[in-house]
């Protein structure tokens, strides 16, 4: 979603049904590309989908995974539910008639350590990644542990 006032009335609506809710919002706008496209900040989201009643917060898509660290931070300083992230494989870029994306999954894997100190309690792709994004957090997150 690009504004509060949609997830808020989302949420609602999730409500309802008795399940676990979790909102999603691009972050994809704004000088630092630190907004959502209605101009709210991560504070602002974390803060109004605690108070509709989201059980969690999930930043997706967005410009990539460089600069889904930093709104990961400022969502897990802003509220106290489990913050997911799903950053895209960076920003698509027409190449003939196919869209290609530049971030290579070893890249965006290398990120996985400072998403967790940044707070997220769940990881995964959107735009752009493939499988083997995946595998490559799942290979970070196993060498974080040992």
């Amino acid at each position: 979603m690009s504004g509060i006032e949609e997830a808020r009335l989302a949420v609602a609506a999730a409500k309802r049904t008795g399940l676990p809710v979790i909102v999603s919002l691009a972050f994809d706008s704004g000088k630092n590309k630190d907004r959502t496209m209605m101009g709210a900040t991560p504070e602002a989201v974390a803060a109004a989908m605690v108070d509709a009643g989201a059980d969690a917060v999930l930043a997706n898509c967005g410009v990539g995974v460089v600069y889904a660290v930093a709104i990961c931070r400022r969502l897990r300083a802003a509220c106290h539910v489990p913050i997911w992230i799903k950053p895209n494989a960076g920003m698509p870029k027409l190449d003939g008639t196919s869209v290609r994306y530049d971030t290579t999954a070893e890249f965006f894997g290398s990120h996985f350590a400072a998403l967790r100190y940044a707070g997220a309690s769940f990881l995964g792709g959107c735009c752009g990644s493939t499988p083997d994004f995946i595998r490559a957090l799942v290979k970070a997150r196993s060498l974080a542990e040992k």
